[in-house]
């Protein structure tokens, strides 16, 4: 390969280097995007038991996370999987600390949120929600970690919180610990695709927000920078939390079902698929054909710099060393 092809192919490396790092980078600062695959969960799957979220933690871990929590809740009692037990463990944890000041956590494990909450720390929905779904999980819940959103495209108007299935009611129904509440219609619990067709219904007046008992960590909904239903325009979930691992990485993360997010279609009110289609085309370039491309020009050019090496090497061997050395055996014998 000549000189200036391998120059070339080298700035092009540079360049989609930089365009892997930067895009990413700029998409989370500015709140643009998910660096996730969207598909669609239809609303009568959505209902279903098995569209759970699932803690996929180790066995060692839980039991750290046990004692860790243990002195806090031994003497909390559940006694049936329903809503009613769920807001009865909310309230809990939510009176564990006081909500002060400082900076926010961003991480995945519900160990660390804990200790940071603990601290009297403030906590962002997410993390508070898989904190609390993770306890659920614990208590032998069916959990459902949800995020509602105005737009697939807005990473800050949104909103992250909790869904339990209720095997009395045999239904989801939202429990959201960051604001202490549940929703109801005409004293029926709501699940999350409930509340999204009633508001998209224009029927607000029938929907009543349920404060379970006054906290000192939670945040008055009254308080919110927004409207709480204004941010049922979009309703997804993801099947899986889990410790880091390598195949989160691009390219192996757009090819696994468990990192894509599940957006749900309503039967009365669907979501049309043009905000899917341009972020799934984004993301298959950022998180597939990209790297893709990096890994085939990175091994394109290190086979070709040292493939050539070893050949230079090789004749070098062959040409300067063999000759002199059959020589000194020939003379060797010869004697």
């Amino acid at each position: 390969m000549n000189i200036k092809r391998k120059i070339i192919l080298f700035n092009l490396l540079i360049f989609l280097l930089l365009l892997e790092v930067l895009v990413p980078y700029v998409l989370k600062e500015y709140n643009i995007m998910t660096l996730s695959r969207y598909t669609i969960i239809r609303q009568d799957n959505f209902k279903l038991p098995s569209s759970e979220t699932e803690f996929a933690f180790s066995e060692e871990y839980k039991n750290n996370f046990i004692w860790l929590i243990k002195l806090d809740f031994q003497n909390l009692r559940i006694t049936n999987h329903d809503i009613e037990n769920a807001i009865k463990i909310r309230e809990h944890l939510l009176n564990l600390s006081e909500r002060g000041e400082g900076n926010y956590l961003v991480t995945r494990y519900p160990d660390e949120i804990y200790k940071h909450l603990k601290s009297n720390k403030p906590l962002l929905c997410g993390e508070l929600a898989k904190l609390y779904g993770y306890i659920l999980h614990l208590y032998g819940f069916k959990v459902r970690y949800i995020t509602v959103a105005r737009s697939l495209f807005d990473s800050f108007d949104r909103h992250s919180t909790i869904e339990i299935w209720d095997e009395r009611r045999g239904k989801w129904i939202i429990s959201d610990p960051t604001f202490n509440i549940s929703l109801i219609c005409d004293t029926i619990f709501l699940s999350s695709d409930e509340l999204y067709d009633l508001i998209h219904a224009g029927n607000f007046n029938l929907i009543k927000a349920v404060h379970g008992k006054h906290s000192k960590y939670e945040t008055p909904i009254e308080h919110y920078y927004i409207s709480y239903y204004s941010l049922f325009d979009n309703i997804y979930y993801i099947r899986k939390i889990e410790p880091f691992s390598l195949k989160e990485l691009p390219p192996i993360r757009w090819l696994m079902n468990d990192y894509k997010i599940f957006l749900v279609q309503t039967f009365e009110f669907p979501v049309r698929g043009s905000g899917i289609k341009i972020q799934n085309s984004i993301m298959f370039f950022i998180l597939f054909l990209n790297p893709i491309l990096i890994i085939l020009i990175s091994f394109y050019l290190v086979f070709s710099i040292f493939g050539f090496q070893f050949q230079l090497q090789k004749i070098f061997v062959t040409k300067f060393y063999t000759k002199p050395a059959l020589i000194k055996i020939y003379r060797y014998l010869k004697k």
